[in-house]
C-alpha cells in the first residue's frame, strides 16, 4: 500500500474542512494523527492519508485511536 505524505491544506480537503488552520490546531492538540518536522514553535506538520482515514473511521465508530505523534 503506498502512504501519501499531505500537507495541512491537502489533508484538510481529503477531510473536507473548509479550514486547515483548524486541522493544524487539532495536530498540536494531538487530537489528530500527524507528524511535525522541524523544531521550535513553527513546525511543519504533515499528515498520512491512511491515518487520516483510520482516525476518521475510528470517530464514527466510537472507538479510541492511540496518538501518534512522530
Amino acid at each position: 500500500m503506498t502512504h501519501h505524505l499531505l500537507d495541512a491544506r491537502e489533508a484538510a480537503a481529503v477531510l473536507r474542512m473548509r479550514n486547515s488552520r483548524t486541522l493544524v490546531r487539532w495536530a498540536r492538540l494531538g487530537q489528530v494523527p500527524a507528524h511535525p518536522l522541524g523544531e521550535g514553535k513553527r513546525k511543519l506538520w504533515r499528515f498520512m492519508e491512511h491515518e487520516l482515514l483510520e482516525w476518521v473511521e475510528a470517530q464514527k465508530t466510537g472507538k479510541k485511536q492511540p496518538r501518534r505523534v512522530a
